[in-house]
C-alpha cells in the first residue's frame, strides 16, 4: 500500500469518525471476503481493507499514523522523496514490505530473497492473506513476540477469525517444499506455531520456523484476551418489550440471543465459553453490548406513534447524574 493511504483503502476522509471507519470496513469486508467472493483480487482487497482498519480502527495507532502522514508529507515537501500515500508508516511501525528490501531490523536481504525462502518463485499475488516476515528481525521490540533476533526464523501468519475459531490447515510453500500448517481450533492472537527443521519440512535441521498467528479484523467481533466482543443494535420498542436476535457465530451457524424486556443501552449479554483460548487455557466468552438506535428512515406513521408516546410519557430529557460509586472511583484515581 506504498502509494495509497489507509484512508484511501477504506474510502473515507481523514476526518471520518470511528463509526464511519468501522462501517466502511464492514462494507468492504463483506464484499471482498474470500469465502464469498471468488474473484482473483478478492483476497488481496480483503487484506488491504483489514490492514487499514487495524490501524484506523485503533485510536492510538490512528493518532500515530496521522502524525506520520503529516510529518512525512512535510519531509516530502522539503526533500522531495516521500511517497504520497502511506508515508513511512510501513517501515517505522508496520515492518512490512517496503521497496526492494525488508525494512524491519535492517537485514538488507532483498524482498525477492526473503519471499523466495517461503514461496519459491511464485508471484506477489500469492502473498495475499499471509504477511510473512512482518515480525522478523531484531528492530521491532514493541511488536516482535520473540524480542531480539535468534537463530530460528520468525514470521507472522495472517488468518481470519473463522480459521482461528474452527481450526484450519494453511498450505505454505517453503523453498521447493509445500508444508501444511495446522492451526488448532480456538487459537488466539499471538499463538506461536513451530515448524521443525526436518528433511520432510524442507527446512534444514536446527533451522526451525516459528509462526505467530495474527487474526485479521472481523466485521462483527473484536478480540480481547480470548473474549469476542460485538454489538447488537435494537430499536427502542425492542429494548422496552424484549426480543430475540439471531447472531452469527465465528465457527459457523448462529445462536438466538434473548434481549430481556427493559434492557438499557450499554448493558452486556454473555454467551459463556464460546470465545477463543485465554492465556490460562480456558475458553473466553462471546459478549454482546446493547446499543439502542432509532431506525432510519422513519415513516410518517412511525413518527405519529412516537408523537403519541411523547404525549403519554412523563419522561423528560435531562443531564445524567454521576452515581456515587463512579464519583468515588474518580476521586480515588485523582488521589
Amino acid at each position: 500500500m506504498a502509494n495509497k493511504s489507509y484512508y484511501d483503502a477504506l474510502g473515507v476522509s481523514k476526518t471520518a469518525t470511528k463509526q464511519e471507519i468501522k462501517k466502511a470496513y464492514q462494507k468492504l469486508a463483506k464484499k471482498w471476503h474470500p469465502d464469498v467472493n471468488k474473484a482473483p483480487e478478492a483476497e488481496a482487497n480483503f487484506k488491504e481493507a483489514a490492514e487499514a482498519y487495524e490501524v484506523l480502527g485503533n485510536e492510538e495507532k490512528r493518532k500515530l499514523y496521522d502524525e506520520e502522514l503529516h510529518y512525512g508529507a512535510q519531509r516530502g515537501r522539503a526533500g522531495g522523496s516521500t511517497a504520497s500515500g502511506a508515508s513511512s508508516w510501513d517501515s517505522n511501525f508496520g515492518g512490512s514490505w517496503s521497496g526492494g528490501t525488508y525494512s524491519a531490523g535492517g537485514s538488507g536481504i532483498s524482498e525477492e530473497d526473503l519471499f523466495g525462502m517461503f514461496f519459491g518463485n511464485r508471484g506477489s499475488a500469492d502473498r495475499a492473506g499471509f504477511d510473512f516476515f512482518s515480525s522478523s528481525g531484531s528492530g521491532r521490540s514493541n511488536s516482535n513476540p520473540w524480542g531480539e533476533a535468534r537463530s530460528t526464523t520468525q514470521a507472522q501468519l495472517d488468518i481470519t477469525l473463522e480459521q482461528a475459531y474452527k481450526g484450519a490447515t494453511v498450505r505454505v510453500q517453503i523453498g521447493d517444499k509445500t508444508v501444511d500448517v495446522h492451526v488448532p481450533a480456538r487459537s488466539s492472537e499471538g499463538t506461536i506455531l513451530k515448524i521443525a527443521g526436518t528433511a520432510q519440512s524442507g527446512i534444514a535441521p536446527g533451522g526451525d520456523v516459528l509462526l505467530a498467528l495474527h487474526i485479521l479484523p472481523h466485521d462483527i467481533y473484536e478480540l480481547r484476551d480470548g473474549d469476542l466482543r460485538g454489538v447488537v443494535e435494537v430499536a427502542p420498542w425492542q429494548a422496552l418489550l424484549g426480543v430475540e436476535v439471531k447472531v452469527p457465530l465465528p465457527g459457523g451457524g448462529a445462536v438466538k440471543l434473548k434481549i430481556p424486556a427493559g434492557i438499557q443501552s450499554g448493558k452486556t449479554l454473555r454467551i459463556p465459553d464460546k470465545g477463543l483460548k485465554r492465556e490460562n487455557g480456558a475458553n473466553g466468552d462471546i459478549l454482546f453490548g446493547i446499543e439502542i438506535v432509532v431506525p432510519e428512515p422513519t415513516t410518517e406513521a412511525e413518527k405519529d406513534l412516537y408523537r403519541k408516546l411523547a404525549e403519554s410519557s412523563r419522561f423528560e430529557a435531562r443531564a445524567k447524574h454521576q452515581s456515587a460509586s463512579a464519583q468515588r472511583r474518580k476521586a480515588k484515581v485523582g488521589n
